[in-house]
């Protein structure tokens, strides 16, 4: 068999089921073999792009994200995305159809000396096929690395020159990664005497098989649940123990104020995840899937690595036996009526919520950084796992609308929905074809301040600079129109809810633009 059906053979036999790529001449021997076999491929307008499609399939269906790229500016284009799933922890295999390495400094097509260069601080591995007979324990080797440990990004570099050469075509046996066992042996002795524990959970607890055990132990030992914004719904936010992102101030913070022990649990309580929003933590029992950041931004009273469902069901053996001193009921209802008023004056709660009451509660919801964004990060109640898809990896502006495309694909019976601001929208439309082209059905909502919302709101109350982040924006609608994508325009909060309640199809491409002024952040600047 040759080499360029053994990589399409490979990945069908590792389970994937969607590749997206941008084509190119060097690729040409692949893109025949993605039209003869049954394997979804999806050919987009932007590498940059196209890798972000590749990291929300990943994020929404927790398999692998794979994005095919060529050698020289078609590499260089994914780097924003490959920063973005190594800071996230999303497994994503970037499969570079390379040059001829033996060619280099002749100047050849897109020739670029150590490609893997680019990628060596943000990347688990970055390796080349120097040889076609190496080529299978290579992709093993790269495969196993995206998911090994904690998950992130993996760049193989295949030159061209073998795709047409005969392979020895046997797999190895897909084996799920081991983790080692985590060392248990001090957490009866720092819980104990403790009265009223707290629980943070990570990203890295967004598996199914960890829900009911968690969801058991906080109702049945009376445990107030938060998370941090990669966690939001790991337990469904709306029920007794849950009480959503822990950089929410009020209530959840009072919970963190009076816990005598914060269990941090598959997170690596990251600077952005917490120490800049201003949450202090006491006594930290600190359990992460390596021992990389124990400790790093918090003082640990004890810390642990190693597989977190060991680590759940240790935790469950030791709280389980009585019930703590919290009032969850309590905390919950003080909790409501405290949004409930704080919705009277913040406009973006109140977006927030009414977004919350009219979409689908299975809907896949796939953000960037806007203002719409930053307060869901906060309160938008998170009602299934792998739902809740933004990019706090890296914080890239440029990720909603391609993103969401991916996590359509990665989820194909939920319903979703892109919330995405004018700054970030415009240098990704060109996807809107992607979508149509495909068929893929997302509701994109572009929230259009007409400025650099946030930024706008730094510059009038740091400086007294007044519309210095402004932009001058297309119409959004007839640009929609343009790639044959229905769409329809709201000018203030009534008109976006009569949208979601009766124009809204959900099964097909879908545009609606909301022109509506820049609101303060759920943060003081």
């Amino acid at each position: 068999m040759r080499a360029k059906e053994v990589i399409i053979e490979f990945l069908r036999h590792k389970g994937t089921e969607c590749i997206f790529y941008l084509p190119g001449i060097h690729t040409l021997p692949l893109n025949e073999m993605l039209a003869r076999k049954s394997l979804r491929a999806v050919m987009g307008r932007h590498e940059a792009h196209l890798a972000y499609m590749a990291v929300g399939y990943a994020k929404a269906s927790g398999h692998v994200g794979i994005v095919m790229v060529t050698p020289g500016p078609g590499l260089g284009n994914v780097v924003s995305a490959c920063m973005e799933a190594h800071g996230d922890q999303v497994p994503l295999l970037i499969v570079h159809i390379d040059t001829d390495r033996r060619d280099i400094g002749k100047g050849i097509l897109h020739e670029l000396p150590d490609p893997e260069g680019m990628f060596m601080r943000f990347t688990k591995k970055a390796s080349v096929v120097e040889r076609a007979e190496s080529l299978i324990p290579a992709l093993e080797t790269a495969y196993e690395a995206c998911l090994s440990g904690r998950p992130g990004p993996v760049v193989i570099s295949i030159p061209h020159t073998i795709l047409e050469k005969e392979v020895s075509f046997a797999f190895t046996e897909n084996v799920a990664p081991v983790m080692p066992p985590p060392d248990l042996t001090g957490l009866p002795d720092a819980l104990r005497g403790k009265q009223r524990p707290a629980i943070i959970g990570g990203g890295a607890l967004m598996k199914e098989e960890l829900r009911l055990p968690l969801e058991t132990l906080c109702r049945e030992a009376s445990i107030p649940f938060l998370t941090t914004a990669a966690g939001k719904g790991i337990l469904r936010e709306n029920g007794e123990e849950t009480f959503g992102c822990v950089m929410r101030k009020g209530v959840v913070r009072q919970i963190l104020e009076s816990t005598d022990v914060v269990i941090a649990i598959g997170t690596r309580l990251r600077e952005m995840d917490a120490r800049r929003r201003g949450v202090k933590l006491g006594d930290l029992i600190h359990i992460d899937v390596d021992q990389e950041w124990l400790g790093r931004n918090y003082p640990t009273m004890l810390g642990i690595a190693g597989h977190l469902a060991t680590a759940v069901q240790g935790l469950s053996e030791i709280l389980r036996k009585k019930r703590s001193a919290w009032n969850l009921r309590e905390l919950k209802e003080r909790q409501q009526r405290e949004e409930a008023e704080l919705e009277k004056t913040s406009e973006g709660l109140a977006i927030v919520r009414l977004l919350r009451s009219l979409i689908p509660g299975e809907t896949v919801t796939v953000w960037d950084l806007n203002l719409i964004a930053y307060w869901a990060e906060y309160y938008f109640p998170v009602l299934n796992q792998r739902t809740f898809i933004e990019p706090r990896g890296s914080s890239s502006i440029f990720y909603g609308i391609p993103a969401s495309i991916g996590a359509r694909l990665g989820a194909p019976e939920r319903p979703c929905l892109c919330v995405v601001g004018d700054g970030g929208a415009l240098p990704t439309l060109a996807e809107l074809a992607t979508a149509g082209q495909y068929h893929i059905p997302v509701t994109f909502l572009v929230y259009n301040n007409s400025s650099y919302g946030v930024l706008d709101e730094y510059m009038r109350k740091r400086y007294g600079l007044e519309h210095r982040m402004d932009l001058v924006n297309p119409n959004f609608v007839k640009l929609a129109h343009a790639f044959d994508v229905k769409a329809v325009r709201a000018e203030n909060i009534e008109a976006l809810r009569h949208i979601f309640l009766h124009e809204v199809p959900w099964d097909e491409p879908f545009l609606v633009e909301f022109r509506y002024p820049v609101f303060s952040p759920p943060w003081e600047i």
